[in-house]
C-alpha cells in the first residue's frame, strides 16, 4: 500500500520548524543592527575627537624643533593654547591652535599681527583643550566634547624631540 500526501501532523510539525528558524533569524538579524547601529552612532559621535587628536599630532610632530612650540594663552580668551612658530622668508609666523565657538580653530598669523578669533579656520567641534607638559618634552593633549549631555574625553601623549616651552 503507498502513502500519498501528507499527515495533519507532519505539516504541523514542519511549519512550527519554519516558524522557530524564521524567529532564530530574525532575532539575530535585529540583535546584529541594533548593535551596529550603537556602534556607528559612537563612531559618530567620536570622530570629532579622533580628528582634532590626530590634527594636534601632526602639526606638532612636523614642527618638533627647538623653540618652535610653546602653550601659551590664547590673545582672545586666555585659555590654553597650542602655539608653533616657524619662519618663513626671514619672518616669523605663528600657528595658534585654540578653542573658540566650541570648535578647534587654527590662526595662522604673522607675529606680533593683529588678529580675531574669527579668522581661525575651523577644524573639528570640540568644547575644551587641556595642555600638559611632563618632563619638558612629553606633551599630554586632552579634548573634551559634551555630546547629549554626556562628557567624552580623547587623551594623547606627544613625546617630542625638543623641549616645549610655557611662558
Amino acid at each position: 500500500m503507498k502513502r500519498q500526501g501528507y499527515t495533519l501532523i507532519e505539516m504541523v510539525l514542519v511549519m512550527f520548524l519554519l516558524i522557530l528558524v524564521s524567529f532564530f533569524v530574525f532575532t539575530v538579524t535585529g540583535i546584529g543592527s541594533s548593535a551596529y547601529l550603537r556602534l556607528s552612532d559612537w563612531q559618530r559621535q567620536t570622530a570629532d575627537l579622533r580628528v582634532g587628536i590626530s590634527y594636534i599630532d601632526v602639526k606638532t610632530r612636523s614642527h618638533d624643533a627647538a623653540d618652535m612650540i610653546s602653550i601659551q594663552p590664547d590673545p582672545f580668551s586666555g585659555a590654553d593654547a597650542l602655539v608653533i612658530s616657524s619662519e618663513i622668508a626671514g619672518q616669523t609666523y605663528l600657528t595658534w591652535i585654540y578653542i573658540h565657538d566650541g570648535h578647534l580653530c587654527e590662526l595662522f598669523i604673522r607675529a606680533g599681527g593683529a588678529a580675531t578669533p574669527e579668522m581661525g579656520n575651523r577644524i573639528a567641534r570640540i568644547d575644551e583643550l587641556a595642555l600638559d607638559i611632563s618632563g619638558g618634552t612629553l606633551l599630554q593633549v586632552t579634548l573634551s566634547r559634551h555630546n547629549g549631555g554626556q562628557l567624552q574625553k580623547r587623551t594623547r601623549s606627544i613625546k617630542l624631540n625638543s623641549e616645549v616651552s610655557r611662558p
